[in-house]
Protein backbone atom coordinates (compact mmCIF):
# COMPACT_ATOMS: atom_id res chain seq x y z
CA UNK A 1 0.00 0.00 0.00
CA UNK A 2 1.47 3.32 -1.06
CA UNK A 3 0.92 6.48 0.95
CA UNK A 4 0.01 9.51 -1.14
CA UNK A 5 2.05 12.62 -0.44
CA UNK A 6 -0.09 15.64 0.30
CA UNK A 7 2.59 18.31 0.53
CA UNK A 8 1.31 19.32 3.96
CA UNK A 9 4.35 19.75 6.18
CA UNK A 10 2.77 21.06 9.37
CA UNK A 11 1.14 24.13 7.88
CA UNK A 12 -2.40 24.51 9.13
CA UNK A 13 -5.24 26.86 8.38
CA UNK A 14 -6.56 27.93 11.75
CA UNK A 15 -10.17 28.92 12.13
CA UNK A 16 -10.17 31.98 14.38
CA UNK A 17 -13.94 32.07 14.74
CA UNK A 18 -15.18 31.51 18.30
CA UNK A 19 -16.59 28.16 19.39
CA UNK A 20 -20.26 28.59 20.30
CA UNK A 21 -21.88 26.12 22.68
CA UNK A 22 -25.16 24.78 21.25
CA UNK A 23 -26.57 24.36 24.78
CA UNK A 24 -26.10 27.85 26.26
CA UNK A 25 -25.21 29.79 23.05
CA UNK A 26 -22.17 31.33 24.76
CA UNK A 27 -18.59 31.42 23.52
CA UNK A 28 -16.75 28.38 24.86
CA UNK A 29 -13.16 27.26 25.33
CA UNK A 30 -14.05 23.55 25.32
CA UNK A 31 -17.06 21.51 24.18
CA UNK A 32 -17.78 18.21 25.94
CA UNK A 33 -19.29 15.18 24.18
CA UNK A 34 -21.06 12.10 25.48
CA UNK A 35 -18.62 9.25 24.77
CA UNK A 36 -21.40 6.81 23.96
CA UNK A 37 -23.31 8.74 21.28
CA UNK A 38 -21.02 11.71 20.43
CA UNK A 39 -23.69 14.28 21.33
CA UNK A 40 -22.44 17.57 22.74
CA UNK A 41 -23.52 17.85 26.37
CA UNK A 42 -22.22 21.34 27.04
CA UNK A 43 -19.20 23.58 27.32
CA UNK A 44 -16.79 24.37 30.13
CA UNK A 45 -19.21 27.02 31.47
CA UNK A 46 -22.31 24.76 31.27
CA UNK A 47 -20.55 21.96 33.12
CA UNK A 48 -19.16 24.35 35.75
CA UNK A 49 -22.61 25.86 36.40
CA UNK A 50 -24.20 22.41 36.62
CA UNK A 51 -21.83 21.24 39.35
CA UNK A 52 -21.82 24.56 41.23
CA UNK A 53 -25.63 24.46 41.52
CA UNK A 54 -25.73 20.98 43.07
Amino acid sequence: MEITRTGNYGEYDYDDSPIICPICNEEAEVLYKNIFNNEIVGCNECIKETYENE
